[in-house]
Formats: C-alpha cells, sequence, structure tokens
C-alpha cells in the first residue's frame, strides 16, 4: 500500500515526504534516549523542536507536489482542450495530486502532537534555559 502510494503521489516528492517520516521518527526516537538518559536540556529542546519543524517541512513539500502536479495537469487539459477530456480523468488526477500532502499532513499532525506531549513532561526545559551556550 505505500509502495502503491510512492508511485501514484510521484517518486521525487513522496521520496521526500518519507524521508521527512524517518527523520521525525528518528528524532523522537533520540528525544526518548535523551529524556530518559542524561536530560540535557539544550539537547532536548532542540531535538523536540527539530520534530515539529521537520513535520511542518513534510507538509511544505507535499503542497509543493501538489501545486506542481497541478500545474502540469492544468497544462495538459489546456492542450488537449474541452471536449476530449472526461470528469473522470480530471477528478482521477485531482486524486493523486492530493497524496503527498495527505501524508505530510498527517506527519504534521502526528509531529504536532508529539512536540506538545514532550512538551508539557516534567522535567522539560521551559523558557529557564539559555539557547546560547
Amino acid at each position: 500500500m505505500i509502495i502503491k502510494f510512492f508511485y501514484e503521489g510521484g517518486p521525487v516528492f513522496m521520496s521526500l515526504v518519507y524521508l521527512m517520516w524517518i527523520i521525525v521518527i528518528s528524532l523522537v526516537v533520540r528525544f526518548i534516549i535523551l529524556y530518559r538518559g542524561t536530560k540535557n536540556p539544550l539537547k532536548l529542546k532542540r531535538t523536540n523542536d527539530g520534530i515539529l519543524f521537520f513535520g511542518s517541512f513534510a507538509f511544505l513539500i507535499g503542497i509543493s507536489g501538489q501545486m506542481i502536479g497541478l500545474m502540469a495537469a492544468f497544462d495538459s487539459i489546456q492542450r488537449a482542450g474541452y471536449p476530449s477530456i472526461a470528469p473522470q480523468i480530471i477528478a482521477g488526477g485531482l486524486k493523486v495530486s492530493f497524496i503527498p500532502t495527505v501524508f505530510g499532513m498527517f506527519l504534521l499532525l502526528l509531529s504536532a502532537i508529539i512536540w506538545f506531549v514532550c512538551r508539557n513532561l516534567k522535567e522539560y526545559p521551559l523558557q529557564t534555559v539559555s539557547l546560547n551556550q
């Protein structure tokens, strides 16, 4: 199923979105290791902020992929002319253009929830830590 969406959504943008998934998962694992171990406030804060950043970046990559796909689709429709384009073809193209955006949006939602939960942990450093160290 994931491989099917990879090719349907376009390998270029979907590979970037999947890369963001891998980065966010690795940052979550790093945060857990840091939180259970050293509790270095600077590293905890930067790792947690990275989770939200890469989740947001995945959503922006998905939107970029959708916009480029829609521009190419509209260009093809314009070249083909109105009578030769069936509504089913347009609907299928629109469905495909939303795939990278949906995968990026799911990652953004997941990373925002993880960021919020990690931020509200008992020993998470808030504004008292200077990040200029």
